[in-house]
């Protein structure tokens, strides 16, 4: 309970923190710009625009105050920007009965649901969403501690790294500003929090720039908009026929085959991309508004419109790598048309991100090209390549109907409809984002580690569909209600594919229910006494200390990054994710493996810790020499003590 208490504590603060140093700053820019002739509308609109302007445009500027002054910095300009935005109380005061107060509270609950520790039966019972949030959490300390740039959190080794960070220095900023009060992981729950709220921000402004939203029918384009951030596909069915087969389920209804995660699974798992996408959108709509403007006022929207991509390009390489055709193509048809405007917004861009584009040649040794040809796989049981090529292409249509559900029949009749709004340069946009991704999605894919090239770049194409189907279903033609059975029934399948994910997070798991990843998300007895070591080791411990874990034990789901803040030696055989060499990754870890999983002479305990550069060893429960002698190794002294679980100073092991 008291972990429980003090993850609610500490969301709370945050999220109050990140009113003030995300919103507020936004509508900070949002009354600045519109200065400069953007026109940012009234209430509800003023604030979508305050919010995504704070995530499409700030990160740019505070990676570059970061890595010159700190992070003092970067909260003492975003308090700057909240008082200018403050100004005009008025806009803070929307219909409190409005619906999508609602759905606000839906999301946090949402978000407290799957990202708090509480016990079930003696067990920390972690959410899912921890195999990525080690990541997120380690990430967003490591900048607090390290500032720019910041040392490997799963690799410890010399120098910086080379990564996607732009979107960890809100939850950064905010760990900071509460005096360590919050933890990295909650400090990043909390930014998430607000992210997700950004989402339908932007889909809302992207509508109206396209010309999507009908004349008096606003309130039912939002209400459809904000309903469908809580609908996927319809995955259901595909695990329905899993389960029928084989008795087995996956805990996330996307994991049948390469994942379209959308907006609840997106927003809490992956914001970085998520907010990349949205600084894109930013980006795009303030060109076209300076390509209606001359003089000061384009400039100013251009230099600010390459500032938003270069967050998109510092928060998402793969995004960007997504996005990159359209504006290519775009920037030369501009050039041809002699407007400077794109041609501004790429140099400001390449500027801005000069020292991220530095820091991913020099700290990352990924071995190959990072991207490759595929054809996109219909499930995960399907090989890729040779033959197989042939049926993945066969079924795409197939694959990508199940996948997008009432968002593929809405993106069908949207553009079957005769009485469509005529074309503006954003609906082009749309139209060219979309088409370009699912080429992108369908064909190509990421080489290093994971696909998060297939999973990010299918995005663009979620969004433009969100945005048709919604203006499919507006009215007063075609509205939901008056649509057929089967429309219903996927509009049925894409929420209770939101409510299965968000439960299967919590409870579809082992021991609970069988499933496919089972050794990878069952909960583990040790979670609670690790993560009572690593917060007594961050109030005690140098903070340069490495603690190591078993490193060949688990993946992704570390205590050391959930609850800890100092390095590790080596997380897994995951750990060049920051841009650690393959090979020196796979000596630490046979380096390390043994201490964990057989009984060593004291010497020679101490001898591979300190080649490892490792300063303190956490043993727990888990790890098989624990399980074969009933406790820690004999002879050694824990320095602190949980019953499951034990730190070891590397110095004082005799030898």
């Amino acid at each position: 309970m008291a972990f429980l208490l003090a993850d609610l504590s500490g969301l709370s603060v945050g999220i109050v923190l990140g009113f003030g140093l995300i919103l507020l700053p936004g509508l900070g820019i949002a009354r600045i710009l519109t200065r400069m002739g953007l026109e940012t509308g009234r209430d509800w609109t003023r604030i979508a625009w305050g919010l995504i302007l704070a995530f499409a445009v700030l990160p740019a500027v505070d990676a570059l105050l970061v890595r010159a002054l700190g992070l003092p910095a970067m909260v003492t300009f975003h308090g700057l920007l909240a008082i200018y935005g403050l100004a005009d109380l008025r806009i803070l005061r929307p219909p409190l009965a409005s619906p999508l107060l609602g759905a606000v509270l839906l999301w946090l609950f949402i978000v407290i649901f799957d990202s708090v520790d509480f016990p079930i039966a003696g067990k920390l019972n972690q959410s899912l969403l921890y195999i990525d949030l080690v990541k997120h959490a380690a990430t967003t300390h490591a900048i607090v501690r390290d500032g720019l740039p910041f040392q490997d959190p799963f690799f410890a080794r010399p120098g910086g790294v080379g990564y996607y960070y732009y979107y960890y220095l809100w939850s950064a900023a905010i760990e900071w500003a509460s005096g360590l009060f919050v933890s990295p992981r909650m400090a990043f729950t909390a930014s998430l929090f607000w992210a997700g709220l950004a989402l339908p921000a932007t889909l809302w402004c992207v509508a109206r720039e396209a010309g999507l939203v009908r004349a008096g029918r606003e309130r039912v384009f939002m209400g459809l908009v904000t309903l469908f951030c809580f609908v996927s596909g319809a995955d259901l069915i595909m695990m329905a026929l899993r389960f029928t087969a084989t008795g087995v389920v996956d805990a996330q209804s996307d994991w049948w085959n390469t994942t379209v995660g959308f907006a609840v699974y997106s927003a809490i798992g992956v914001p970085h991309h998520l907010t990349a996408t949205i600084a894109a959108w930013v980006g795009l709509m303030l060109l076209v508004r300076a390509q209606a403007l001359r003089g000061r006022r384009a400039v100013v929207l251009s230099l600010v419109a390459g500032l938003a991509v270069a967050t998109c390009f510092g928060s998402s390489v793969w995004i960007m790598l997504t996005i990159a055709p359209v504006v290519g193509i775009w920037g030369v048809i501009s050039l041809w048309r002699r407007e400077p405007w794109l041609t501004l917004a790429g140099v400001t861009a390449l500027f801005a991100s000069a020292l991220q584009i530095s820091d991913l040649l020099h700290f990352r040794h990924d071995s190959g090209f990072p991207v490759g040809v595929t054809v996109r796989a219909f499930t995960v049981l399907m090989p890729e390549g040779g033959w197989w090529n042939l049926l993945n292409a066969a079924l795409l249509p197939l694959n990508y109907g199940i996948e997008f559900g009432i968002f593929a029949w809405g993106t069908i009749s949207w553009w079957g409809m005769r009485d469509r709004p005529a074309a503006t340069a954003m609906s082009r946009l749309l139209l060219a984002s979309a088409l370009c991704a699912l080429i992108v999605a369908t064909f190509l894919k990421s080489m290093i580690l994971n696909n998060d090239l297939a999973w990010r770049s299918i995005w663009f194409v979620q969004f433009a569909a969100i945005l048709w189907t919604a203006a499919a279903l507006q009215g007063p033609v075609m509205r939901l209600r008056d649509t057929r059975w089967s429309v219903k029934a996927l509009l049925a399948l894409g929420i209770a594919a939101v409510l299965w994910d968000v439960v299967g997070l919590r409870f579809i798991r082992p021991p609970y229910m069988a499933t496919s990843d089972g050794d990878l998300i069952a909960a583990r007895a040790d979670d609670d006494d690790q993560r009572a070591v690593y917060e007594w080791a961050t109030l005690h411990l140098p903070t340069s200390a490495i603690i190591q874990h078993n490193p060949a034990l688990h993946r992704r789901m570390f205590d050391f990054g959930l609850y800890g803040t100092h390095r590790t030696g080596v997380a897994d055989r995951d750990a060049t994710l920051f841009g650690a060499p393959a090979a020196d990754v796979g000596a630490r870890i046979a380096m390390l493996k043994p201490i964990y999983i057989q009984a060593l002479r004291p010497a020679d305990m101490a001898r591979r810790a300190r080649n490892a550069g490792v300063d303190y060893l956490m043993f727990a429960s888990s790890d098989p020499l624990w399980k074969s002698s009933g406790g820690p190794p004999a002879g050694l002294r824990c320095l602190y003590r949980q019953p499951s679980a034990c730190l070891v100073d590397a110095k004082d092991i005799v030898q």
